[in-house]
């Protein structure tokens, strides 16, 4: 029984639960709640990626202090490629990073294992968030078991393995949001299924059959199987003709069937703020969205939602792969994502260059920097504002220049 369950890579807490729901512990609304299942649910995969591109897209960069404020790619140390480009043989820093987050996000815990040789960081392999058990010794010592479908990897110290955990309670492991949100999911699973099966039938309420003369149980069986053969799926829609006295009565839908599509809606919005993404992020939308305030949203996801994860990633690297305290550390470059319109860049790089008499608090070169264009010779100083209505120091006279 037990090497059957570590087949599955499942820890004994995880088998658990799914017996539980399996005997309806996790039931909701009728449906079995699990990261498997939750999955099936598009508000709840949307969400997940979004959260996860928000990690993978931008590109991740170690970068170095060099002083008085300055800082550039540090691409001579051995972590830059590992993060930036290959993490392992067999995926690239995109995926690496999806993996994680996405686990992170759906589980409450990412896993990584990492791969040194003399000392030195070569490999971070992702491992299964069903694969890792965290082992508490004592009140502060806590101990890492991964075993997989091939066995007992081993056992880890917390600074021996990546962790990046959603938001904690214990401060040891992530929150599951499936398991915060499981009646949220179960609702949004159920009014799909009872959606699919509506459609099923024709996509009409159900009515029935009536008629005055007496029929045994068995004829009243065949009848009822030959109605739904010639009213459902490739018939649905088709005139069915009646004889024998037969009429067919129509069910009223009821307010509660009408408020069906309002209920699916509902889940969604409740499925996005468990996961923390705003709904038109996971193109969810009421007809009240313009691009005016789309755009704001945009703006506010990235701040919101895509900084705080971003953020996540930079501490947990920064102590676990780089020197945590040195001149080293991690920053994604998220120019493509924070993008404004050309129009509205273009006022605002002229601003920071000082045209229109404005101090200037951006050098050309800052500005090449910021679009990743080269710099030139001479762009590192700040020029003087375009245009003043300021008299140079030390040429005020009394013949009235001056004042003009």
């Amino acid at each position: 029984m037990l090497n059957w369950l570590w087949k599955r890579s499942k820890s004994i807490d995880q088998v658990a639960r799914e017996l539980d729901g399996v005997a309806g512990g996790r039931r909701v609304a009728g449906q079995v709640v699990t990261q498997e299942t939750a999955l099936q649910v598009t508000a709840v995969m949307a969400c997940v990626e979004a959260i996860a591109t928000a990690c993978a897209m931008p590109p991740m960069h170690v970068m170095r202090w060099v002083g008085d404020g300055q800082k550039k790619k540090a691409t001579d140390h051995p972590a830059y490629r590992l993060l930036h480009r290959r993490p392992n043989e067999w995926q690239t820093s995109y995926e690496f990073r999806q993996t994680i987050t996405a686990h992170a996000a759906l589980t409450g815990n990412g896993f990584a294992l990492p791969v040194r040789v003399n000392g030195k960081l070569v490999e971070l392999i992702p491992v299964l968030p069903g694969s890792v058990t965290i082992e508490r010794q004592d009140r502060y010592n806590v101990i890492y078991a991964v075993r997989d479908e091939y066995g007992v990897v081993g056992r880890f110290r917390p600074h021996e393995i990546f962790h990046l955990r959603n938001l904690s309670w214990d401060r040891i492991k992530g929150l599951e949001p499936v398991a915060m949100a499981r009646k949220a999911i179960g609702l949004a699973m159920a009014s799909e299924d009872n959606m699919a099966k509506l459609h099923g039938n024709g996509s009409k309420v159900s009515g029935f059959l009536s008629t005055e003369n007496k029929l045994d149980p068995e004829t009243i069986a065949k009848l009822k199987d030959n109605w739904t053969d010639k009213t459902t799926g490739a018939n649905a829609f088709k005139t069915p003709v009646l004889d024998n006295g037969f009429k067919y009565n129509q069910l009223s839908m009821s307010a509660v069937d009408a408020q069906a599509i309002e209920t699916r809606r509902m889940q969604v919005e409740e499925i996005c703020r468990a996961f923390g993404v705003f709904p038109q992020i996971i193109m969810h939308s009421d007809k009240a969205l313009g691009f005016a305030n789309a755009e704001a949203f945009f703006s506010a996801h990235n701040r919101i939602t895509a900084g705080k994860w971003q953020e996540n990633w930079c501490q947990k690297a920064d102590e676990f792969i780089l020197d945590g305290d040195g001149p080293l550390f991690v920053e994604f470059d998220n120019r493509n994502m924070n993008a404004a319109s050309l129009k509205d860049r273009g006022e605002y790089y002229g601003k920071a260059l000082g045209t229109g008499g404005g101090v200037p608090f951006m050098t050309v070169n800052e500005v090449r920097a910021d679009n990743g264009l080269p710099p030139i010779d001479g762009g590192d100083v700040l020029r003087e504002p375009a245009s003043s209505t300021m008299a140079p120091s030390g040429e005020t006279g009394g013949d009235g220049d001056a004042e003009k």
